[in-house]
């Protein structure tokens, strides 16, 4: 049974179900806008909960396990991306009470009045999105960056000297979105991922592909199958690993180097990246084609390009000793993730993976594993899985902790190797979210070496 926290006034117009970050920015917008509101959440003792309470002492807050009457006072509902809008008791509350269900984002894009770059994929669009916002702030066009990405979108519109916003947005996010006009939209890629909430990859792509609904410009991968069959909307700017037509990025030769290039205009040796790898040469194409888009100088957009190292536990290199380099990509959740890793490091790869696995291919990560790895080092609660999976293709041993594996790491590397820590897998098994997890990584490293 759920804790009810009561306020004098039961007659709420809006519900706000979670009170993570997300929920909070709802909060403090509702607040702002005079809007009154209640708030639940099926967690006992939400981490934020006592400053919650602190700044709102009159909202009513109901804790634990919720039900369709705890809607029946609801205009509105509004949910935080980690709730499956399509639970139960929530499309009950819909059909009984003549609600509506939307997410922050929907919120967001009622209210936003400067242009907006939306970016979604599978994997790098937290790298794409705090980018571009690089490239346009160098370029000295006042630009913010959150989203799905911290900070909450609705926290952006505080700031007045805004000239555009650079949104990261999920799955969970555009699913609840219907209302966002972006100027510029990108799908980047998609692969399985969060197949536990969308079941299919089918469905999933389709929710990706929201984003393009009403975009001015529409960038897409021309190299994943699943996005060149999108509909979009607006002009179409593309990217993509080959050499590219006219008004389209890719790569090129040029005396025996390769470059990045628009059309046939080599922009870019790729060897001046900041960012590596196949997974970094796309995220530069990628957020190139959104610079254009915003009309932003090429040469300003390629400085950037040169000096942004990328965020932190994303294939970040942590330390080289004795010829063996260990790298934090605690954030690569899933599969897609982890093979495209897989695929920038090259060979001689000690890949340390597992936590709750999320649904995915996993004979891609076994070919993956089988063409660049050496050995792999699985921990948490995914171990007896990918095993069976990978035992056939690569040297499998299994670890009880990060400290366990990167023990068995070291004595494993020799020179030349890549120690390489890419899960394949949420973290929610062992830590409270990958930023945790790579930290431990890292801090495991420097105790050995």
């Amino acid at each position: 049974m759920g804790l009810a926290l009561k306020k004098e006034s039961v007659n709420q117009q809006t519900v706000v179900i979670g009170l993570g970050e997300t929920g909070i920015s709802v909060a403090n917008y509702l607040n702002n806008q005079g809007i009154d509101f209640k708030v639940l959440d099926t967690r006992l003792n939400p981490p934020q909960f006592a400053g919650f309470k602190q700044k709102f002492p009159n909202v009513e807050i109901h804790l634990g396990e919720f039900s369709v009457k705890d809607f029946a006072d609801a205009q509105q509902i509004i949910a935080s991306p980690g709730i499956d809008i399509n639970q139960n008791e929530i499309r009950e509350a819909i059909a009984q009470y003549d609600c509506e269900c939307i997410g922050d984002i929907e919120l967001f894009a009622r209210n936003v009045n400067k242009p907006v770059v939306a970016i979604t994929g599978s994997n790098g669009k937290s790298t794409v999105t705090s980018l571009v916002a690089e490239m346009a702030n160098t370029a000295g066009v006042k630009a913010y960056a959150g989203g799905n990405l911290s900070p909450p979108a609705l926290s952006l519109l505080e700031y007045d000297d805004a000239e555009c916003f650079v949104l990261e947005l999920s799955s969970f996010q555009l699913e609840s979105t219907r209302s966002l006009k972006p100027k510029i939209s990108v799908v980047l890629n998609v692969s399985s991922d969060h197949l536990d909430r969308h079941g299919d990859i089918d469905n999933y792509a389709r929710i990706k592909e929201r984003i393009y609904a009403n975009a001015v410009t529409s960038i897409i991968n021309r190299d994943d199958s699943f996005v060149v069959n999108m509909k979009t909307s607006g002009d179409v700017i593309s990217f993509g690993l080959q050499h590219p037509n006219k008004d389209e990025f890719g790569v090129t030769h040029k005396e025996d180097d390769l470059y990045l290039a628009f059309g046939n205009d080599a922009l870019l040796p790729v060897s001046e990246l900041a960012l590596r790898g196949e997974a970094g040469i796309l995220n530069s194409l990628a957020s190139l084609a959104i610079g254009t888009a915003l009309e932003l100088p090429m040469q300003k957009m390629l400085e950037t390009l040169k000096a942004f190292k990328g965020l932190a536990h994303r294939l970040a290199l942590v330390a080289e000793l004795e010829g063996v380099s260990w790298f934090d990509d605690s954030k690569g959740t899933n599969i897609g993730a982890t093979v495209s890793s897989l695929r920038s490091l090259g060979n001689n790869i000690i890949l340390i993976a597992g936590g709750v696995y999320k649904g995915g291919d996993l004979e891609l990560l076994n070919q993956a594993v089988k063409q660049h790895a050496k050995h792999v080092i699985l921990i948490g609660e995914a171990t007896s899985l990918f095993q069976k999976a990978l035992s056939d293709s690569v040297t499998v041993s299994q670890a009880d902790s990060m400290q366990h594996a990167v023990q068995t790491a070291q004595q494993n590397a020799v020179e030349g190797d890549k120690v390489l820590l890419s899960p394949a897998c949420a973290s929610f098994d062992m830590y409270t979210n990958y930023i945790e997890r790579g930290e431990d990584f890292e801090n495991c490293v420097r105790e050995v070496l």
